[in-house]
């Protein structure tokens, strides 16, 4: 069957979470850790802290700090490589959405062979991958609790969507205390992340009751608790609320799934560089747009969530365009800036817009993605 609401990662929350990284390992019968992580997790000290606690139980650590932001297909190999000639029986993942997605790929590759690229079609990981350990850094991806990893093809210039449901997490460690350091414009970018990710979960046709309520729920944490992080980033009941939030937006990206939102936020991402939640966050008054008259309701709803008030006989438009001028709103005040970018030739919009109709996750738009409706969509991102 394929069942409406299904969570089989172990998720320990609470800070200081990160000191029973040895402890897991031990119950769980691993004995050799490859340790996934990017420069700056090296230079915060985390990766040290991490080898410490694995040492002081007489556990084995290989430090990878090779993640870069979008992770390349050929850093995952090239971890995966390594990972093998240590012959380590897990893989601990600890930063962002980079490096545990990186580690995703990584452990993948411990269990099937070839390259991470030779998975990008749906189903195609035939031996499910156990011993994946992720400790976010960032609330933003809630990869850890994802059933996919976004994979950079540098040469053809393209983010790919990798479905591995046979690839998730085993274990995650939420730990607010290592989100404190985040700097103010990381925070924002990440959090707005999360706000997309239950948003288009939200109108997926994918969604149902349970997950439309719990989308709900992570809109409004991240309305309440975003602009207190950023104000204060040692506000720590806040960076609780955020990594719980980004978690569960992940999850809801594995019941549910993002749509065509994300379509435009990889191919614009990957075009010009974007970070993926500024691309995200650029992305969504476009879905607002798209689904103007299939989803007024869902509309609505997220308007309120944002502190709009509609009037009872208000028009699917006018539902629309106060939805979306209350989450420019909000994104205005939080410090995020026009998209950085010129609007493109009509030779490159011909590009992008054939990009975003062909992306997989639009297929579960509810409104399906065309030329037609996708172009002026784009151009309304590069003009306002």
């Amino acid at each position: 069957m394929n069942f409406t609401l299904t969570q089989s990662i172990k998720v320990f929350e609470q800070n200081g979470a990160i000191t029973q990284i040895g402890e897991l390992m031990r119950e769980a019968g691993f004995h050799k850790a490859f340790l996934v992580c990017d420069a700056g997790i090296v230079k915060l000290g985390v990766a040290e802290k991490i080898q410490n606690i694995l040492a002081a139980e007489g556990l084995e650590c290989v430090l990878f700090d090779k993640v870069l932001p979008d992770p390349p297909a050929e850093i995952v190999d090239e971890g995966a490589a390594l990972c093998k000639a240590e012959a380590c029986d897990c893989v601990i993942a600890v930063g962002g959405g980079s490096s545990i997605d990186t580690g995703k790929g990584i452990n993948i590759l411990r269990f099937n062979e070839g390259k991470i690229l030779d998975y990008a079609m749906p189903g195609s990981i035939k031996v499910p991958a156990r011993g994946l350990i992720c400790i976010p850094t960032t609330s933003g991806t809630g990869s850890e609790l994802s059933n996919g990893l976004i994979i950079s093809d540098v040469k053809n210039e393209v983010k790919v969507p990798i479905l591995a449901v046979e690839g998730m997490s085993e274990y995650a460690l939420l730990d607010p205390e290592l989100t404190v350091g985040m700097p103010a414009g990381l925070t924002m970018v990440t959090g707005l992340d999360v706000f997309s990710h239950a948003c288009e979960a939200y109108s997926s046709i994918l969604g149902n009751a349970m997950t439309d309520a719990i989308c709900e729920k992570i809109m409004a944490d991240v309305v309440e608790f975003l602009p207190r992080v950023v104000a204060d980033g040692k506000d720590i009941l806040a960076r609780e609320r955020m990594l719980g939030a980004a978690s569960l937006g992940g999850w809801m990206l594995a019941c549910a799934s993002a749509h065509v939102g994300h379509s435009i936020a990889h191919v614009l991402g990957a075009k010009f560089h974007i970070p993926h939640g500024k691309a995200c966050a650029y992305s969504l008054p476009a879905v607002f747009e798209l689904l103007t008259e299939q989803c007024p309701d869902k509309n609505r709803r997220v308007g309120e969530i944002l502190g709009v008030e509609f009037d009872a006989e208000e028009s699917t438009e006018s539902i629309m365009e106060k939805t979306s001028q209350a989450y420019r709103k909000f994104c205005a005040e939080l410090g995020l800036e026009a998209i950085p970018v010129a609007c493109p030739s009509e030779t490159e919009m011909d590009a992008l817009v054939d990009a975003v109709v062909n992306e997989p996750l639009g297929g579960v738009s509810p409104v399906k993605a065309t030329p037609e409706n996708i172009r002026p969509l784009l151009k309304k991102l590069f003009t306002a």
